[in-house]
């Protein structure tokens, strides 16, 4: 087969793309070269929140020493992981979201078992935090989280309190006078309701799954991923 210069030289451009189609794994794969830990989570049904939605904000709380224990309970690096099908209902919650000029921030989605025994030794007295011989956390397997919204600059919005206060102003039915908190709160609660997500009393910012409510996966421990806490 004979080519003209032209000819000659748009074949080596297609053949060089086929080439480097040919060579390129999927994103999973390189996923899982690039970070053993995600690669362990994924086989464990959990996924990073920011690989289904990109543009979500994060902000772990517990990542800093403004928590109940006065410590840092994550590592720097700490993954915001959550329950695969949980994350696709974020996914739908973040697109309703965005219509109305915000976004959603995370303060805390999987939560390590041995970070909850922490929390319930320190916090227990506050009735927030699940004893783990009664149960584990619904964030311990990946299928609770804590949220609040930001807006589309990602600038924190007006919200009743802050994360893991211990106050009356934390119950999930605002009873403010602030018309723009009454208004962010009940934008929250209801996109989160309609994805399929329950809450409970005491905490305006915690939804649960409720695909997941009764019979949550199985619970995922630090060491299960080779997660190292401080």
């Amino acid at each position: 087969m004979m080519f003209g210069n032209q000819g000659l030289s748009q074949w080596m451009i297609i053949a060089a793309l086929l080439t480097g189609c040919a060579s390129t794994k999927p994103t999973s794969d390189r996923t899982k070269e690039s970070s053993p830990l995600l690669a362990k989570a994924a086989d464990l049904g959990l996924v990073d929140i920011r690989t289904v939605i990109p543009d979500i904000a994060i902000d772990l709380r517990y990542a800093t020493a403004e928590n109940i224990t006065g410590r840092v309970l994550y590592p720097a690096d700490m993954p915001c992981l959550v329950w695969r099908s949980t994350a696709r209902k974020l996914k739908h919650v973040q697109d309703q979201l965005r219509a109305e000029g915000c976004r959603l921030c995370i303060w805390d989605a999987w939560r390590p078992p041995e970070v909850q025994t922490e929390l319930m030794r320190k916090g227990g007295h506050t009735g927030m935090f699940l004893d783990p011989q009664e149960r584990w956390s619904r964030h311990c397997s990946g299928v609770a989280v804590d949220v609040t919204l930001v807006d589309l600059d990602g600038r924190p919005m007006k919200l009743p309190t802050p994360h893991d206060e211990n106050s009356d102003a934390a119950y999930y039915q605002y009873s403010g006078t602030d018309p723009e908190v009454k208004r962010n709160v009940t934008l929250l609660q209801r996109t989160m309701e309609a994805a399929g997500f329950s809450m409970i009393p005491m905490e305006w910012w915690h939804f649960d799954d409720f695909e997941h409510f009764y019979h949550p996966p199985p619970t995922v421990f630090a060491k299960d991923l080779g997660l190292s806490l401080p």
